[in-house]
C-alpha cells in the first residue's frame, strides 16, 4: 500500500477546511480516516481538537477518533473492535485500507516474536473469524499444530537477518518490549 493513495484527497479537503468556515462532519471524517491510514496520529489528535463541539457528537467521527486512540496507545484489542463498524462510503476505503495495513503489521510483529500462538489467542487479539485467521495464517505459510483440543499457530520461520549494529539490535529490542508491555 501506498501512504500517497490518498494525497490528493488530503491536500482537497485541508485546503476546505482553511477556506471555509462551517464544514459538515463528512470532511472531517474523510480526512482523520486518511490521517489513521497514513499514520499522521498527532495530525488526526489534532485534528479532533479542531472539530467544532456541534459536530463531536458525531458517530463515525467518535468511532474514528477511539481508532486513533487505540493506535497512539499500540492497542490492536480496541483497535479491532472499534475497527468493526459499518462505516460510510466517503471513509470505507481508507478504513478497509487501514484494517489491511494493521492487520499486516500484527502478523509481521507476531511472526517475528513468537514461535508460535495459540490460535484463540490470536483470534481473539485480531478479533478476526476462524476462517479468515486460516486465510491469512496460509497465506504466510504459517503451520497449524494440535496440542489437545487447542490449535498451535507457527510462524514461516524467516532467515536470521545479517549482523547489524548495536543501535538498530537495541531499537528493535525496544520495539518489542514496548508491545509485549502494552
Amino acid at each position: 500500500m501506498h501512504l500517497n493513495k490518498y494525497s490528493e484527497v488530503v491536500e482537497r479537503l485541508e485546503n476546505e477546511e482553511f477556506e471555509q468556515v462551517e464544514l459538515g462532519a463528512e470532511v472531517y471524517q474523510q480526512l482523520l480516516a486518511i490521517y489513521l491510514y497514513q499514520n499522521k496520529l498527532a495530525d488526526a489528535k489534532l485534528l479532533w481538537m479542531r472539530v467544532p463541539a456541534n459536530l463531536r457528537d458525531d458517530k463515525e467521527l467518535i468511532q474514528l477518533n477511539l481508532l486513533n486512540i487505540a493506535l497512539q496507545n499500540n492497542n490492536y484489542a480496541d483497535f479491532f473492535k472499534h475497527i468493526k463498524y459499518e462505516w460510510s462510503e466517503r471513509v470505507k476505503s481508507p478504513v478497509e485500507d487501514l484494517l489491511n495495513k494493521q492487520r499486516e503489521e500484527l502478523f509481521k510483529l507476531m511472526g517475528s516474536a513468537y514461535m508460535s500462538i495459540y490460535q484463540h489467542n490470536l483470534l481473539e487479539l485480531s478479533l478476526m473469524s476462524e476462517d479468515e485467521l486460516k486465510h491469512a495464517c496460509a497465506a504466510l505459510n504459517w503451520t497449524e499444530e494440535l496440542d489437545g483440543d487447542r490449535v498451535i499457530l507457527k510462524p514461516k520461520v524467516q532467515e536470521a537477518p545479517p549482523a547489524r549494529g548495536n543501535d538498530d539490535q537495541l531499537l528493535k529490542l525496544t520495539e518489542f518490549v514496548t508491545f509485549l508491555e502494552n
